[in-house]
């Protein structure tokens, strides 16, 4: 019932956000709600219409909707054609949701929602709130102005408009937003008080329409309400699926909103589950599916309704259909009462709403823990608020990909020295103390060896040769050790054989220490390709092993060099004796 209080008003408030008409938002409280309730698998997650997915969708439909900018409000839209269009497109973006849910669930997709990392995650949504608030400012301002979705456009907009700014409005709405804060805070502060934390939304809009009424202001003092709001259920809209115009800006639309709600859901679902429960499912395509045949804009999960969910006792899918019910009967009964609910107060209850997901201390705190991703949510923060949501998204991924590509591509390449008076070999640079063996060069690699970074490794041993031959100590041995190499693709194969031969051809000795099954599999397999026949398994070695029995060789002048740096313990066959092309390992 809790919950059901807080969505009537800020559905209501979120559908207008959408530039849908606000029993959109109603809409979208009900019959989604209730497919989930039914079918979900998170009892605490309550679903519904929120300001983000709101926010890309306003965003989205204004570009694929030519026009659509004219129409302020939508329960009055100043051209009622443009405002249908708008509606039938909304619903087609929530028909696409739901396709690609059920793509992602049958395909097993949902790990892709890994590509927004934590930076990108706190800059969108710190965008995010920048652009939802002053999408508002302009009910708390008192005059009409056209719909935009970027940062410079909002405030150029806000500025030309400023002359005919209304006071009454502006107390009223900056009135309603500290009522909202206060309660919020006292929610937060007190346990015994947590109960209250429903209450906001509802105190605002009864206390709203009740000032209005009684004060006349619709008429006396021209304060914007809500307008008409259509009574009744939603009725069926399949025949809205087509035909499908702008199909690539509304596909994309969908794709962002897919994702962000994916991710946002999961989120709380893992947030608010309890420790014995499993959440595997916290989002089902047919609530969006069952919402883009009855009116229904993309919903998601949201987290100040499923914390009260929770702190109310949500236990199961009853509380979705407890919640649906009521707002079923505000569709039938109650919506002639938010007719006279003032525009300022909506928007006090969507910028108080939205207002605790800024997350400045994020960025800050990135920017001395990690300049690169620091840099990301730069990106991602700018973008969203400069050029647009879901290119601040689409610019934060490539980014956060290209600098794990870059970890990839320049991987560090430790240079091992032996720890004083033991057989141990460390990172040189983090111990100080470690001591080269002389004519031995034994470098780890952190990460796999493959065709992007072969180059690389290449040019650092040759950087680590070229200083020894400096030194006048000229290099026997070169170990490499892959034990933290996840793969070897067949480019660092290639490679590898080129590396043994050309150093072999310099007299120096060349072999691979420590590499785990996988890769070991994957190098013998090769070998034996190359010999016509399957090489069987060796045991591995470790560095110390290796750097040991390359030291004693060094001392054996019957023992041939290359033997030296034997990475794997050999296996004997009485029949042949091969060498292995990759490891140098004497074969019988």
């Amino acid at each position: 019932m809790a919950v059901g209080v807080m969505a009537v008003p800020q559905c209501v408030s979120f559908a207008l956000m959408a530039g849908l008409p606000s029993v959109y938002g109603l809409y979208s409280a009900f019959l989604p709600v209730l497919a989930y309730a039914l079918t979900g698998s998170s009892p605490q997650l309550a679903v519904g219409p929120v300001a983000l997915v709101s926010l890309l969708l306003s965003e989205g439909l204004t570009k694929a909707i030519p026009g659509a900018e004219v129409n302020a409000n939508p329960n009055q839209p100043a051209d009622p054609q443009v405002q249908q269009s708008y509606n039938h497109a909304a619903i087609q973006v929530s028909l696409l949701v739901s396709m690609i849910y059920l793509v992602l669930g049958f395909l097993r997709f949902g790990f892709v929602t890994h590509f927004l990392s934590r930076p990108i995650i706190s800059a969108f949504l710190t965008a995010g709130t920048i652009i939802i608030s002053l999408s508002q400012v302009k009910y708390l301002l008192g005059y009409s102005v056209p719909r935009a979705n970027q940062l410079h456009k909002m405030l150029h907009n806000l500025a030309v408009g400023l002359g005919d700014l209304r006071w009454p409005e502006l107390l009223m709405g900056l009135c309603w937003i500290a009522l909202l804060l206060s309660i919020k805070y006292t929610a937060v502060r007190h346990k015994r008080l947590q109960w209250i934390g429903a209450l906001g939304p509802i105190s605002v809009a009864a206390l709203s329409i009740t000032i209005v009424y009684l004060g006349d202001l619709q008429h006396r003092a021209g304060m914007a309400v809500v307008g008409s709001i259509t009574p009744g259920l939603p009725h069926l809209t399949i025949r809205w699926w087509l035909p499908m115009d702008n199909f690539w800006q509304l596909a994309s639309t969908a794709v962002v909103i897919s994702f962000v709600s994916l991710l946002e859901s999961i989120s709380i679902a893992r947030a608010l589950a309890e420790p014995q429960q499993a959440v595997l499912h916290p989002l089902n395509p047919n609530q969006e599916l069952l919402g883009a045949a009855f009116n229904s804009y993309p919903t998601t999960g949201s987290f100040a309704r499923s914390a009260v969910a929770k702190y109310t006792g949500a236990r199961s899918g009853l509380a979705g259909v407890v919640t649906a019910g009521l707002v079923g009967i505000t569709l039938l009964c109650l919506t002639p009462l938010f007719n006279a609910m003032p525009m300022n107060a909506l928007a006090a209850i969507v910028i108080a709403g939205v207002l605790p997901l800024l997350d400045f201390g994020k960025g800050i705190s990135l920017f001395w823990i990690s300049k690169q991703d620091w840099l990301v949510w730069m990106v991602v923060f700018l973008g969203c608020l400069f050029v647009g949501i879901d290119w601040g998204l689409a610019f934060g991924v490539g980014l956060a990909v290209l600098v794990q590509l870059g970890h990839i591509t320049f991987p560090r390449l430790q240079l091992l020295g032996r720890i004083p008076g033991t057989t141990s070999f460390r990172d040189a640079e983090q111990y100080t103390q470690a001591e080269m063996v002389k004519g031995l060069l034994i470098l780890r690699v952190n990460g796999p060896v493959c065709f992007a970074n072969v180059e690389h490794i290449k040019e650092c041993m040759a950087q680590h040769e070229a200083e020894a031959l400096l030194r006048e100590e000229p290099l026997q041995q070169i170990l490499l050790d892959i034990g933290g190499a996840s793969h070897v693709d067949t480019t660092a194969l290639d490679a590898l054989q080129e590396w043994r031969e050309g150093y072999e051809s310099r007299s120096i000795s060349f072999g691979l220490v420590d590499p785990n099954p996988n890769v070991t599999q994957i190098v013998h397999k090769a070998w034996g390709h190359e010999k016509g026949r399957q090489a069987k398994l060796p045991k591995q070695r470790g560095v110390e092993d290796a750097a040991a029995r390359a030291e004693r060789l060094q001392t054996q002048s019957c023992v041939p060099a290359r033997q030296a740096a034997e990475p794997f313990e050999p296996f004997r066959k009485p029949e042949m004796q091969l060498t292995c092309g990759w490891c140098n390992a004497s074969r019988r």
